[in-house]
């Protein structure tokens, strides 16, 4: 609505000034539009924990916007979809998951969906062993060289979301890859300086056979590969019996499982629990854990630690 007042003295001067800020306030409003499409333009990726978002992130870079529908320090056996999973599902560009069991309520929280999971284990499922219970052990990123494998998988996704990024995710994978590599040796190094008498791995539950095959350790846990099994008592008493008899100096909790059961083994064996180990997440961030390549060196120098006291 237009004011029929006179302009008071000196309005006039003020004109082009005025119509400069409004000049000025619109270019920054475009440019903020602008920097608010670029964001628009990443790809969603929504992946099922927080590992897998990792490796993501890695790959894709400024070119992806990640989210991980279990949170970190939580356990992926056991989550419970909510409906903000539901719409990240929803509005994502790619889905991601480990698959071989590891996370039972993904498949129906998709199925509401019409999205696709990429299970990026698929190409690595010649090399799925079972554990004592016969269940197939899904924590295959345990392993390095395995970890690669899922970083190129999603890699390949990623080109095939979007062709024209193929140039800066490839490189980006393989300069991850070329560390992943350097980080196995890394780990090879440390767990070496563990007397082979001592390289008895216990720990809450079956999350590291793969890592424990790869290092040259045993491996000795209270559930088996998922953390929705109660153990019995006859159980329980058997892995306080080994650590005795092992002569087991530590045992390890992990980030993502009660400990109440492993501090009663440890009491009943009367031995330590060594620093938290982290299986089927990340740590905190600021922890020195918050990514896939610190937390594989923190279990390694935990394990070195309270294994060889």
């Amino acid at each position: 609505m237009h004011s029929t007042r006179r302009q008071p003295p000196g309005a006039r001067a003020a004109a082009p000034l005025a119509a400069g800020l409004v000049l000025l306030l619109a270019a920054g409003a475009c440019a903020s539009s602008s920097a608010g499409g670029a964001d628009d333009e990443r790809l969603r990726v929504v992946a099922s924990m927080s590992v897998i978002a990792d490796f993501a992130r890695e790959v894709g870079g400024d070119h992806v916007e990640v989210t991980s529908l279990v949170p970190v320090g939580a356990d992926p056996h056991v989550h419970e979809p909510t409906p903000a999973d539901a719409r990240a599902v929803d509005e994502a560009d790619l889905v991601l998951g480990n698959g071989v069991g590891l996370e039972p309520w993904f498949d129906s929280l998709v199925a509401g969906s019409d999205q696709q999971v990429i299970t990026v284990t698929e190409e690595l499922e010649g090399l799925v062993v079972d554990d004592e219970d016969g269940e197939p052990d899904p924590h295959l990123w345990m392993v390095p060289p395995l970890a690669a494998a899922y970083v190129e998988r999603i890699a390949e996704e990623l080109v095939a979301l979007e062709p024209d990024l193929a140039e800066d995710v490839e490189a980006h994978a393989q300069r991850y890859v070329a560390r992943l590599a350097r980080l196995d040796d890394e780990i090879a190094e440390t767990i070496a300086e563990v007397p082979e008498e001592r390289r008895v791995l216990v720990t809450s539950h079956d999350a590291y056979s793969y890592f424990a095959d790869h290092y040259d350790l045993e491996v000795a846990t209270v559930v088996g590969v998922s953390t929705e099994e109660e153990p019995s008592a006859a159980r329980v008493q058997r892995l306080v019996d080994l650590v005795r008899d092992a002569e087991v100096p530590t045992i390890f909790v992990e980030t993502t499982v009660n400990p109440a059961v492993i501090r009663r083994v440890a009491d009943d064996a009367g031995v330590e629990i060594g620093d938290p180990l982290y299986g089927d997440s990340v740590g905190e961030e600021g922890s020195g854990a918050d990514d896939y390549v610190g937390m594989m060196r923190a279990n390694a120098e935990a394990l070195a630690a309270g294994l060889t006291r």
